[in-house]
């Protein structure tokens, strides 16, 4: 829809324009020194979209805009031109409002629609990167430090695990937000379309984000300017977005639904593959402008789960349902230039349903399982530039949770590969519990220009819960950036984060019944960004995080891969002392301005478990890794993408076999201590866009792993053969569960 300008705006003042435009739904914060009351407008605006008129009329009293919080934009001066000089230049200038100074390293931003330096992926690139079915999750883990299979969407960050990613989701706090959660978590919740920006942090990240040790996912949905709907179809998923503006752009709406069906996809794996997931999901946002210095918005999400498996009358048989609902309201305002504040009220509910039975050769089992909480919170962030020197930022949130766990779990295992001979072995799980906790978070921080080259963030986090035995945390946190010249930034921070476990993660389903103390990292980053000029960036990074207290866990050894893990005869507990993840990442990235663009990631990373006098590499640890893209767009139509990924093999745990009399024994190795072989993967898009007098047309045919590389992701039992002279060898029987996957999808806007 193209919005019609009621006034015309030449010869009025500028703040009159500025004003009009704010009625239409844009959001600026500026100052009587910078919008002065003689600025007047010259000559009428071109362009019709409220974002590029206020580009028109800003241009000619030499102002512009920067990105501000909250989907803020910054009216301020244009940077004036230097004169060639013969003396010594000037020192380099920080950025003009102390607000947008990026202090945090480790920080990705996604999906916006400008390229800026620590950008990593713009919208444009998302869509162009390979990623089956345009999941967002199977692009952003393309991110240096993330390491992940082929099969789930999640990542592990920097050597932590899965769940140490804090998700947001305007300004709301997300929990799980993944389908298909019985075989690994293989999609993300919410449509890549509806989102307008991503942030995210990897290491060091400021007071304001808590409950988390790894990182944090900040995602905003996309602030419409016009009105259309969009529908689509690809391999794996229905899906339909409408969006649009009203009263002048006052309001704004916004509606995403998909519906998923996976099966297909498992019969291009796997013919023989009897799971059917179904899945579907609802995001939804509703905003209102009360006035130039009010927005007010009301957001739902809701996800729903459900898989099915028959597999005859001795296989496996199994139900599964999940279903989570998220409903909030959001208040930005800004009473002053310098005052700006976010408030949330939230409510969410989460549960699954588990019931099956399974009989294999050598085990069987049943299982039970009924899980459901329900949290109500409240949360608010403020930021005041107290002088153009000094920023401080506060907030504070609560919250209540209502969690219940009906578990019961009976397996018997008469043989395996761990127990040739032994007695069969049987193991019964049974927890019925309910859990009630209050949790209290409060932070401060004050941001600071120590000199014009200089900009320190300092502050601390208080957190507590009432479910957890250990009570309250505080968490001192310091950024840093210094800009050493025009073209090059250190950035540095320290940190302490503290992961309490959630009222919902209890393992009842491996006899935990009793929640464990809070794990916590110390976190130690150093970066430089540095341009390098004709559109060639690069960023280097060096991290250290010391995991203490580190809850204990349960993994399968061999294959993660299965309905029911926590029965199989590979389940284990690892508990260790404490961890450690120290690595280097550097991304370089070429957009010289043509059609040809790239980037490369390396990383070299050890992320270990000490335990006693031991230490071993944890089941995700990446000794080496490298990726890259390189893209190639033909016109603005035509987009041609090559990704790849390389990484050293996945630890695996080695098996021994020796003959004493006429029997035979088996016995684990050193867990972790052997690997299995290097991972090397290319994957293609191709995908075009249409544009016609009843709309814009679009589709992209996706292919993973198109050389059809075989990467080892599992072991799937083992060959004991003799090697003579009485010796024995165990040879692993190495699975490759994805081959070549072709994937795509249409759509149609209109």
């Amino acid at each position: 829809m193209i919005v019609l300008l009621l006034m015309l705006y030449a010869g009025h003042p500028l703040t009159e324009a500025l004003h009009d435009l704010e009625s239409k739904g844009l959001h600026l914060v500026y100052s009587d020194d910078v919008v002065t009351r003689e600025m007047i407008v010259q000559s009428e605006p071109r362009a019709t979209e409220p974002r590029r008129v206020l580009d028109e009329l800003l241009r000619e009293h030499r102002l512009t805009t920067r990105r501000g919080p909250r989907g803020t934009l910054l009216i301020v001066r244009m940077k004036e031109q230097p004169q060639p000089r013969a003396q010594t230049p000037p020192p380099p200038q920080m950025p003009v409002t102390l607000a947008e100074i990026v202090v945090t390293p480790s920080r990705f931003e996604l999906l916006g629609e400008e390229a800026e330096q620590r950008q990593f992926l713009s919208r444009e690139e998302v869509r162009s990167v390979p990623h089956i079915s345009d999941d967002f999750y199977r692009a952003i883990r393309r991110i240096p430090g993330a390491a992940s299979d082929d099969i789930s969407a999640r990542f592990n960050i920097r050597g932590g695990e899965e769940d140490e990613a804090a998700v947001l989701l305007d300004g709301a706090e997300i929990y799980d937000p993944f389908h298909v959660k019985d075989l690994v978590r293989a999609f993300s919740s919410i449509d890549v379309e509806a989102i307008g920006s991503v942030d995210i942090l990897t290491g060091g990240f400021p007071a304001q984000y808590g409950g988390r040790m790894s990182g944090v996912i900040d995602i905003g949905t996309v602030a419409p300017t016009d009105t259309h709907t969009e529908v689509g179809a690809s391999l794996l998923n229905l899906r339909a977005l409408t969006q649009g503006t009203t009263a002048n752009g006052r309001g704004e709406w916004l509606l995403s639904v998909r519906r998923g069906y996976l099966h297909e996809l498992l019969e291009l794996v796997d013919s023989t593959n009897e799971v059917d997931p179904r899945y579907y999901d609802l995001l939804g946002k509703v905003q209102w402008t009360l006035n130039a210095k009010n927005v007010v918005s009301a957001h739902a999400l809701a996800s729903r789960d459900n898989l099915r498996l028959e597999e005859g009358v001795n296989g496996a048989h199994a139900k599964a349902q999940y279903n989570d609902g998220y409903v909030w309201l959001n208040l930005r305002s800004s009473p002053t230039p310098r005052l700006l504040t976010q408030s949330v009220v939230e409510y969410g509910s989460t549960g699954h349903t588990r019931r099956g039975d399974y009989a294999e050769p050598s085990q069987s089992g049943v299982i039970d399982d009924n899980r459901d909480a329900d949290f109500i919170g409240v949360k608010n962030d403020t930021s005041i530039d107290i002088t153009p020197r000094h920023l401080v930022k506060a907030g504070i949130s609560a919250k209540r949770f209502d969690a219940r766990y009906d578990y019961d779990g009976r397996a018997t295992i008469s043989q395996s590969i761990l127990n040739l001979d032994g007695a069969p072995q049987t193991l019964v799980r049974s927890a019925h519990l309910g859990v009630t906790s209050n949790e209290l978070a409060v932070y401060l921080s004050e941001r600071a220009r120590l000199t014009e080259r200089l900009v320190v963030e300092a502050g601390a986090r208080w957190e507590s819960e009432s479910h957890t035995p250990d009570g309250a945390h505080i968490s001192p946190r310091v950024n840093a950036a210094w800009t050493l010249t025009p073209s090059t930034t250190l950035r540095a921070a320290w940190g302490h984060f503290y992961q309490p476990q959630g009222p919902y993660e209890l393992q009842v389903e491996d006899g935990v019944t009793e929640f464990s103390p809070a794990q916590r990292a110390e976190h130690r980053v150093v970066g430089v960004d540095h341009l390098f000029g004709r559109g060639i960036s690069g960023r280097v990074e060096l991290y250290d995080k010391i995991i203490t207290g580190p809850r204990p866990r349960f993994e399968n050894l061999f294959d993660r891969i299965i309905l029911f893990p926590e029965l199989r005869y590979d389940r284990v507990r690892i508990a260790p002392d404490r961890s450690t993840a120290r690595g280097v990442e550097l991304l370089l990235r070429a957009e010289p301005g043509g059609p040809l663009s790239a980037w490369l990631s390396v990383a070299h990373a050890k992320v270990e478990d000490e335990i006693g006098d031991t230490t071993i590499a944890r089941a995700w640890d990446q000794r080496n890794a490298l990726t890259f893209s390189v893209n190639y767009k033909v016109g603005e139509q035509w987009n041609f993408n090559t990704a790849g990924t390389w990484h050293s093999g996945w630890p695996t745990t080695p098996l021994f076999a020796t003959v004493s009399g006429n029997r035979l024994f088996t016995e684990l190795g050193p867990l972790r201590s052997q690997r299995l072989r290097t991972y090397r993967r290319i994957d293609f898009r191709a995908s075009r866009r249409i544009a016609t007098s009843h709309g814009v047309a679009g589709f992209f045919v996706d292919v993973f792993n198109v050389l059809n590389m075989s990467n080892v992701t599992s072991i799937d039992g083992f060959i004991i053969e003799s090697r003579g002279n009485g010796a024995l060898g165990v040879r692993p029987v190495e699975n490759a569960v994805v081959g070549v996957v072709p994937s795509f999808g249409i759509t149609w806007q209109f």
